[in-house]
């Protein structure tokens, strides 16, 4: 259980939002070109085979960067050891009452015994709810992600990483963002879960790229502002610079990030067509 949950804990700073709009784009300015990939980090086992694009990138990439090393051997000590609150201190003495209520009332009608996660930090907590929510459906600590780094280790393709582990821990642990706006956040994520033939719709719309999740992401970045920046904005402009050089180099690299990264103002693909970049989207003939 607590393996699972330090997996799931660290796919899901992206995993919310967005994950109806995915496919690969080839990024190119003069001779120079890599592939982006809007990934999607949990998937149930039906899901596979993932799209064809996804495998032709993959080939032609000398290099796989992920958002962060999800492999790291001391990733369970590093979740284990920053989840926890202090001695003396549980979810009720920390959160208001509102706060408090809702995320017990979400743990009874998922049937995860509140005391599994009374003390955690609010925002593991949160995750392990998710997390709980989600092996109902099916969805493993396995997506995208886990799916091509599993492939370059075999190939023994390089493997490279837009932040690190701790840095992502510390987004969970501690929280920069409105505490409120966080669990209004989780909530409705998890409610989003209870509708089965949205889900599919969902997976089907990111599996042929479709480009109709633009309304969600500026719905987030209006009601959630303080968690769209933390998790998404931030992080964009924080990795733009990496990516961008990607570019300069002769090799081609294949950029694998959450599907909600791509899009809206704030998005990877606005973000790169301001600077000047030829974009176009990756199709395949079946």
């Amino acid at each position: 259980m607590k393996k699972t949950v330090a997996m799931i804990a660290l796919g899901l700073i992206s995993a919310g939002c967005g994950i109806s709009q995915t496919s690969v784009w080839k990024i190119s300015k003069g001779s120079h070109e890599i592939y982006l990939g809007g990934s999607v980090h949990l998937l149930r086992p039906g899901d596979f085979p993932l799209p064809k694009e996804f495998d032709v990138a993959f080939a032609k990439a000398s290099t796989l960067v992920l958002e962060a090393d999800v492999k790291d051997p001391q990733i369970l000590t590093k979740v284990m050891s920053e989840i926890m609150l202090p001695e003396g201190q549980t979810l009720k003495s920390v959160l208001n009452e509102k706060q408090y209520k809702a995320l017990y009332d979400a743990a009874t009608e998922i049937g995860l015994p509140f005391s599994t996660i009374e003390r955690m930090k609010p925002g593991m907590a949160m995750i392990t709810l998710s997390s709980a929510k989600m092996s109902k459906i099916e969805l493993t600590a396995g997506g995208v992600d886990i799916y091509y780094y599993d492939k370059a280790s075999s190939k023994n393709k390089n493997v490279e990483f837009l932040e690190s582990i701790d840095f992502q821990l510390d987004l969970i642990c501690n929280l920069p963002f409105d505490i409120d706006e966080f669990t209004a956040y989780t909530l409705e994520d998890l409610e989003k879960l209870d509708y089965e033939d949205e889900f599919v719709q969902l997976i089907d719309e990111w599996r042929h790229g479709k480009t109709t999740s633009q309304n969600e992401i500026t719905r987030m970045k209006q009601q959630y502002p303080s968690v769209y920046k933390a998790m998404f904005t931030d992080r964009n402009r924080k990795w733009l610079p990496k990516i961008k050089k990607y570019l300069e180099d002769d090799n081609i690299e294949f950029v694998l990030v959450g599907a909600a990264h791509l899009w809206g103002d704030d998005g990877l693909i606005a973000m790169l067509k301001k600077e000047g970049y030829k974009i176009g989207q990756l199709r395949v003939k079946n």
